[in-house]
């Protein structure tokens, strides 16, 4: 497994699987974003706030009661905070002032910019689960590590729960005289490790960030959201061959938690987000493409090995833009011919279920691909980290790109 240091502002790369085909020409133009139908209707019922958030720990470490208790005190402070988007006073969990400070400086940005939008970015229902993956105990500091599953029912959302699995977080606690607290917290969670990274102090990280998300918003607001309200979506380009987007996003909601064993699953060289829209991609009917300077394609002979890189003109092994980020995004934007048409850098609120967004903070690390999009607000899928029906406005990066999915030739 990668160290989590490793893992910062990203979450790479990868995707692949199955295939149907359909022909005939079009010009996409003007199509209605789908919903999603039979959501659960919105109630009068009063919000429930949990006195506590955790569902269950998996430990077959037998670590000590008292030593978790800090993470889950810590952890219920946390989900209590973006709950009720108000911060909770965390001094008592942590020995560290400094790990204490990231964390509340981290979580304050979390609740301050979801204030941002004009609708509800409370939660309705939570709860997160537990797995021990780790646990070491020198002298008087117990390190635990935790893989963290999230259950988050937004506001806004109308009762669809968003998902995350196995969230990293290391814990070091530390025992002084009886009391046990944090005295090192790495998460890959919301902006805490932007500022656990960054030599800046807290507060200056914390008005960066704020201050390039408020700009964002802004912008979204009143230029992006505000011009697909008014105009419906067009492309000029032509392709020979129809998209169906239902059969992408079914394979999205199979595979968002597994790996489908008849690929090559790149989980832990790196991340297998791309690899997983490549799969989605080609299970609605996008074909592999293997001819001229740009490439799309990933010939799997044995799912235990990773295909050799084979940039020739023949359907054999696999291009680098099957599994990277960046790789893909150059092939969806200068791929002519044969294979893929796509429009990269579109405006992000004509995107519809089976279109990939790319994120990142300066330039793009991480692909998601979407799942739903209800009343205007874009869900998604994801592997490495995997997340299911995630709101897009609730990622902590500054930089997203719609890539549009328009067919094939």
């Amino acid at each position: 497994m990668m160290k989590l240091k490793d893992r910062v502002v990203m979450i790479l790369l990868l995707g692949s699987m199955l295939l149907c085909t359909l022909f005939g020409s079009m010009i996409v133009s003007g199509k209605k974003k789908e919903t999603v139908p039979d959501l659960k209707p919105e109630t009068d019922e009063p919000v429930v706030v949990p006195s506590n958030f955790l569902g269950s720990i998996e430990d077959e470490y037998n670590v000590p009661e008292e030593v978790l208790k800090p993470i889950t005190d810590y952890m219920d402070a946390y989900y209590l905070s973006i709950f009720t988007l108000e911060l909770q006073d965390m001094k008592d969990c942590f020995s560290n002032e400094r790990m204490e400070e990231i964390s509340e400086k981290s979580i304050a940005l979390m609740i301050d910019v979801r204030k941002l939008y004009d609708f509800d970015f409370s939660l309705t229902k939570a709860h997160y689960d537990l797995k021990v993956s780790a646990y070491r105990k020198e002298n008087n500091l117990y390190y635990v590590d935790l893989l963290e599953d999230d259950y988050m029912s937004y506001a806004f959302l109308k009762g669809i729960e968003s998902q995350a699995f196995e969230i990293e977080n290391s814990f070091v606690i530390k025992e002084d005289e009886g009391k046990y607290r944090i005295e090192d917290l790495e998460k890959i969670q919301g902006y805490y490790m932007a500022f656990y990274e960054d030599e800046r102090s807290p507060d200056e990280v914390y008005d960066y960030y704020y201050s390039e998300l408020r700009d964002m918003n802004i912008y979204h607001d009143e230029v992006l959201r505000r011009k697909a309200s008014q105009e419906a979506y067009h492309s000029d380009r032509s392709v020979s061959g129809q998209y169906d987007r239902s059969a992408a996003v079914a394979y999205l909601d199979r595979f968002y938690r597994s790996r489908n064993p008849e690929w090559y699953n790149f989980t832990d060289e790196g991340g297998n987000c791309q690899n997983y829209a490549s799969q989605a991609l080609l299970a609605g009917g996008i074909p592999m493409d293997y001819v001229g300077e740009e490439q799309w394609k990933c010939y799997i002979s044995d799912p235990d090995y990773d295909p050799e890189i084979n940039e020739a003109d023949s359907p054999s092994g696999r291009t680098r833009s099957w599994v990277n980020v960046g790789y893909f995004y150059n092939y969806a934007k200068y791929n002519e011919g044969e294979g893929l048409a796509a429009e990269t850098d579109a405006n992000l609120y004509y995107a519809e279920p089976g279109d990939i967004i790319m994120v990142g903070n300066g330039g793009l690390s991480h692909t998601v691909m979407v799942s739903k999009v209800v009343d205007g607000h874009i869900l998604v899928n994801s592997n490495s980290i995997d997340m299911k029906d995630y709101p897009i406005e609730a990622y902590t990066y500054t930089n997203l790109t719609l890539i549009k999915i328009l067919g094939y030739n």
